[in-house]
């Protein structure tokens, strides 16, 4: 009977053990995974921001079920970059992140920020924005937009 017990004990203490090495191990991962995503999350922003006024380039960024909410109404992914094409800009300024914050829920990211725009001979437009971005399909995809224009 005491080799049993031994036999009991023992399974225990590995099973503590394991448990003890693997817990760290999942924290750690998770966190990788959350940093991981929001370094994507941040390279998309750069992306869309770079190449905003390029309906080309939205294609893959935007998902198919994208919602601009804007001061006349919202409008959908097709309709933007309808508009786009019917209206391109040819940028005369530079654009650039203030300042930037992603939170990653699972499969869904919020990023809010501040866009500092400048143009020649003007003052510099400040833009807040809230965006939503969804992860589908290995990969993240904006599903929702809004922006605030900052007072001067």
């Amino acid at each position: 009977m005491p080799w049993i017990t031994l036999l009991a004990k023992s399974r225990l203490v590995r099973s503590v053990f394991v448990i003890l090495v693997t817990i760290p191990l999942i924290a750690f991962a998770a966190e990788h995974k959350q940093s991981s995503a929001q370094t994507k999350i941040k390279a998309l922003e750069e992306e869309w921001l770079e190449n905003e006024d390029r309906p080309e380039a939205l294609e893959a960024i935007l998902a198919d079920d994208f919602i601009h909410v804007l001061p006349s109404g919202m409008i959908t992914k097709r309709e933007q970059i309808a508009y786009m094409k019917a209206h391109p800009r040819l940028s005369s300024g530079a654009k650039s992140f203030e300042s930037m914050r992603t939170r990653i829920y699972g499969t869904v990211a919020v990023v809010n920020g501040i866009v500092r725009a400048t143009r020649p001979s003007q003052p510099p437009i400040r833009t807040a924005f809230t965006d939503v971005f969804a992860y589908r399909n290995g990969r993240w995809q904006a599903v929702n937009a809004q922006e605030l224009p900052l007072q001067q």
